[in-house]
């Protein structure tokens, strides 16, 4: 059986345990620094030949069978200051985060951040050759993504 895992790399280790300890610098936000802390040891993204299994802080699932597209989205880090540091580590310096984006059979939107785990563009490569749909390039819109039009 083919099964990949990419682990959270190094740098992106570090963003979170940075974040967690600024968040415990304000008491009413220790409970989520521990959550942070606790989920950070199974951070991960599983690839079977049948699906993925995302887990960051939150868990997503996806089943290659269900999906109706899929595409890349590149969001670029604009912001400053402390808070653009850390989520530059995150993104393993590149400066924007690369999103995998899953539009499911079902109407529901999967997407995680890529770019925080170790071999992302193997992952992203692997990902592509399992979806049985084309990848596409989506773009930012004034609120939320934008899948291009269809032929």
């Amino acid at each position: 059986m083919n099964e990949f895992i990419f682990p959270i790399h190094k740098p992106g280790r570090t963003s979170m345990i940075i974040l967690a300890v600024l968040l415990m610098l304000l008491f009413i936000t220790i409970p989520f620094a521990i959550y942070i802390l606790v989920r950070m040891g199974s951070m991960r993204v599983k690839v079977t030949p049948t699906g993925l299994e995302a887990r960051g802080l939150t868990t997503d699932e996806v089943r290659f069978d269900d999906v109706a597209r899929f595409g890349i989205l590149r969001v670029p880090l604009v912001a400053k200051g402390l808070g653009a540091i850390v989520a530059n580590i995150k993104l393993n310096n590149l400066g924007e985060g690369i999103n995998l984006v899953f539009l499911m059979k079902s109407g529901k939107t999967v997407k995680f951040i890529g770019n925080q785990f170790e071999r992302h563009e193997e992952m992203i490569e692997r990902v592509t050759a399992a979806v049985r749909v084309p990848k596409e390039q989506l773009t930012m819109g004034l609120v939320s993504l934008k899948w291009p039009e269809k032929a």
